[in-house]
């Protein structure tokens, strides 16, 4: 088609990234995305339907880390708390009501094996919408209910290790046990992003705009029953750094199922910046890379 002509013409241009914030680069992502849905759920009745890329589901904000560079800002909450099991499985079936398939739905927090509920929480993941279901942990902590290992098998659940120096030893332990109950798992041992302190790094509407196209997070999050457009924009709405603006996340528990899924399509073809992109390095000069958790 004309449009991927254009793109590979200029995606190595200065122009490319704002190619990939404008309609012609939205429609192309889309019938990508469409056709994916349909070649890999086998459903054609998907190929009108509401896909999603990456979603992160977060269920708890404990974690047993403090790691310096966290994208997820743990450290910075004074009172970490699990999230409440039945407004955590409630708010993905709003999600999974509204969207019709998710390539990928992540499980994480903090620490998701430190949430007492897990395994319920598990059992309620759309797996019938999802290509791939993860749970994303740091290895500290081996669960041992035989429940737990049950639902993961059933849901056809991967494991996704992240290696850090102070994991070794338990990883390897861990990794023997998921092997012993025949859960799939991986490590994710790619190198963190800097997306800085959550500050206000007082830039001008143009530059947030400039930092906005440049930007190529597509992963979006669900935080305490509402759809944010990025996990940097959930946590610092849910720590009170910085407020969401109307329009930048979805209350999932307080619309209809047609609301969630005009405003969820909405969401995912935004075009402007978001408040919390002043208190983010993504997508700027400043960003880089970092060393890998503790």
């Amino acid at each position: 088609m004309w449009q991927m002509k254009l793109i590979n013409k200029l995606k190595q241009t200065k122009f490319a990234a704002l190619l990939k914030k404008t309609i012609i680069y939205d429609v192309h992502k889309k019938n990508q995305r469409r056709r994916r849905a349909v070649r890999l759920s086998g459903n054609k009745s998907l190929s009108k339907g509401l896909v999603m890329d990456k979603v992160d589901v977060v269920i708890t904000t404990k974690c047993n880390l403090l790691c310096d560079g966290c994208s997820h800002l743990m450290p910075y909450y004074k009172n970490p708390s699990h999230l409440d099991k039945d407004r955590v499985i409630a708010s993905m079936g709003k999600l999974a009501e509204a969207a019709d398939w998710f390539d990928h739905f992540n499980i994480l927090g903090g620490e998701p094996f430190l949430h007492p509920d897990l395994k319920y929480i598990i059992e309620e993941i759309p797996t019938e919408k999802s290509r791939l279901v993860q749970v994303l942990t740091n290895a500290l902590i081996i669960p041992s209910d035989p429940e737990l290992f049950d639902v993961m098998r059933r849901k056809d659940v991967h494991v996704v290790i992240s290696p850090y120096p102070s994991n070794e030893k338990t990883r390897e332990r861990l990794v023997a046990v998921l092997e012993k109950e025949h859960v799939a798992w991986n490590y994710y041992d790619r190198p963190w992003t800097d997306y800085g302190e959550p500050r206000d790094y007082h830039r001008s509407p143009r530059e947030c705009k400039r930092q906005f196209f440049q930007c190529d997070e597509v992963c979006k999050n669900l935080l305490d029953g509402k759809l944010y457009y990025c996990f940097r924009c959930a946590h610092i709405s849910d720590l009170g750094i910085c407020q969401h603006r109307k329009g930048e996340a979805v209350d999932l528990l307080k619309n209809t199922t047609a609301q969630n899924r005009k405003q969820i399509r909405r969401l995912m073809r935004r075009h402007k910046p978001l408040a919390a992109c002043r208190y983010c390095l993504m997508g700027t000069e400043q960003n880089g890379y970092i060393s890998r958790g503790k």
